[in-house]
C-alpha cells in the first residue's frame, strides 16, 4: 500500500513546522512541507518544496511537482495588530491576498492531485478571530483586517465544501489553539483531529481539542 501523502503549506515555523514534526512521527506517511526558503527538516519521510502563496506562479510551480495528495493542510497566513480604520489600502490588500486569495489559489492548483487519491481532505488552519459569534461576544484585541480575512477564509471553505461534495472531497477548518498555549500541545490536538476527519455533508470549524467552534 502506498503511503499517505500530506502537504503542509507554510511549514517554516510555528504551527506549520510543528505539524510537520508530529505528522512525520508516523513513518507510514510522506510529508511534503512548503517553505519560502530551503529547510532541512531532518526526517527521512519529509521533503520540502518552495512555495510563496502570495505569488501565483510559485504556487503553480510547486503544484506541478506533486502528482498525488491525500491531505492538503493550508497553514500560512498574514496577521498583525492593524485596525480597520487605520489600515492603508495596500496593506489591507496584503491581508486579502495572503489570507483569502492565497488559499484559494492553492486549492485550485493542488485539486487535481487531491482528486487522484481517495482520502481527499482539504484543511485550512483558521483562528477564533474568524468566528463571527466569538468576535461579537468580546474583543480579541482589535485584529480588524486579520479577523475579517479569517472570517472570509472560513466562508470560502464553506463554499468550496459545497462545490466539492459531488467529487467526494471535503474541506474543514481547524483552530490551532489560543495564544500562549504551547505549540506542541495545540498541534498534538490538531493532528488528532485531522486523523479522525470524515467526509461530512456540512463543513465544520473544529478547535484543536475536537470541540466545534461556532461560525
Amino acid at each position: 500500500m502506498s503511503p499517505k501523502i500530506a502537504v503542509v503549506i507554510g511549514a517554516a515555523r510555528g504551527i506549520g513546522r510543528e505539524l510537520v514534526r508530529q505528522l512525520s512521527a508516523d513513518s507510514s506517511m510522506q510529508i511534503i512541507a512548503t517553505v519560502r526558503q530551503p529547510i532541512d527538516f531532518g526526517a527521512p519521510n519529509v521533503s520540502s518544496i518552495i512555495l510563496d502563496q502570495a505569488i501565483p506562479s510559485s504556487i503553480t510551480q510547486a503544484a506541478s511537482q506533486i502528482p498525488e495528495i491525500d491531505t492538503l493542510i493550508i497553514n500560512g497566513a498574514f496577521g498583525d495588530k492593524d485596525k480597520m480604520l487605520g489600515c492603508p489600502d495596500e496593506r489591507f490588500d496584503k491581508y486579502l491576498d495572503i489570507n483569502v486569495k492565497g488559499p484559494l489559489r492553492i486549492i485550485k492548483a493542488f485539486l487535481p492531485a487531491i482528486l487522484v487519491r481517495e482520502t481527499r481532505q482539504i484543511v485550512l488552519t483558521s483562528s477564533l478571530c474568524g468566528s463571527l459569534q466569538k468576535q461579537s461576544e468580546f474583543d480579541h484585541g482589535s485584529l480588524g483586517p486579520y479577523s475579517l480575512t479569517k472570517a472570509a477564509g472560513n466562508m470560502m471553505m464553506i463554499q468550496l465544501h459545497h462545490e466539492l461534495l459531488d467529487k467526494q472531497a471535503g474541506s474543514q477548518l481547524i483552530w490551532g489553539g489560543p495564544g500562549g498555549m504551547p505549540v506542541e500541545t495545540s498541534v498534538a490536538g490538531y493532528v488528532k483531529v485531522i486523523k479522525e476527519l470524515k467526509l461530512a455533508e456540512h463543513p465544520q470549524f473544529i478547535a484543536w481539542d475536537g470541540s466545534i467552534v461556532p461560525w
